[in-house]
């Protein structure tokens, strides 16, 4: 008997209609050409009602500002231009190819967001606007000699060795500076002298219970204390990405957020309940 080709769309109503095509390779075509105006359709409906919602000029002008910064001009994996996708904790943009790299990754080493379809909250927009492709890549591309960067030419295949060589190994990676001071220590130090390209670095290096480490002598705070207490938003919010505890309270039993509260910074007090901070003080941890 004569083989069909068919297929069937069926609409959000439960309309359906439905296509023969003469050959296999008709059909195929045809379906992802049909997929693909779908998908540029519902991506026009949400930029479209994502303008509405940002609506006012001070919200464009925020995207338009980290759409500026240095570097930001070029994907930071592979130089395709004008990218519009975000990696949130590395505070860099991308192409949209590369951005389904970084999603792979898992978000504990890439939180993409996209600048046109998803919402910008103040405090993304500062972290964004302080780091830029120029500084992630001064950390993550320190030392690439013996490697070719991708291009926008290149496969996937080729871009996603590169990004995963680049996050997942950390084979170029900027090194740590000499010291016999421990990354914990140096990272609370970076913190209070707001040096923001040591936090980035420090944090690309370090394991969780590194960047969790505490003043000692009795004293108990965290670098995430630390940063609320300076009123820190970019600090704050990267701290916690890098998995700083947001629970941990100091000697005196007092959390993250009641260092905000005390520096008035209702950025820091926002981003430290959304992450489930303490809303009140916690038991005192026992003498060091």
């Amino acid at each position: 008997p004569e083989e069909s080709y068919g297929f069937v769309i069926v609409s959000l109503s439960g309309q359906s209609w439905h296509f023969e095509a003469s050959v296999y390779e008709d059909r195929e075509l045809w379906v992802q050409a049909i997929e693909s105006q779908i998908l540029a359709s519902l991506q026009s409906c949400e930029s479209t009602k994502n303008k509405t919602r940002l609506g006012s000029q001070s919200d464009a002008l925020a995207i338009q500002s980290i759409r500026s910064v240095r570097g930001n001009s070029l994907c930071v994996d592979c130089d395709t231009s004008n990218p519009d996708w975000a990696s949130l904790n590395l505070g860099a943009l991308m192409c949209i190819e590369c951005s389904g790299i970084h999603r792979n990754l898992g978000t504990h080493l890439s939180r993409v967001r996209s600048l046109d379809l998803d919402d910008w909250p103040v405090e993304l927009t500062m972290v964004m606007m302080a780091i830029g492709n120029s500084l992630a890549n001064a950390v993550w591309e320190h030392c690439t000699e013996g490697y070719t960067k991708p291009g926008p030419e290149s496969t996937r295949e080729e871009k996603e060795r590169w990004i995963r060589a680049k996050y997942e190994q950390k084979l170029f990676l900027c090194p740590l500076p000499a010291s016999d001071v421990p990354l914990g220590q140096q990272l609370l130090r970076a913190v209070v002298e707001d040096d923001l390209r040591m936090v980035v670095t420090l944090l690309a290096h370090g394991t969780k219970e590194e960047v969790n480490e505490t003043y000692g002598d009795g004293d108990g705070r965290s670098a995430l204390h630390l940063s609320a207490a300076m009123a820190n938003v970019v600090c704050t919010q990267l701290l916690i990405w890098y998995g700083v505890d947001v629970k941990c309270c100091d000697a005196r039993g007092l959390s993250p957020l009641a260092y905000a509260r005390r520096a008035g910074s209702t950025e820091c007090v926002e981003i430290l309940l959304q992450y489930g901070c303490p809303n009140d003080h916690c038991s005192p941890s026992p003498p060091l």
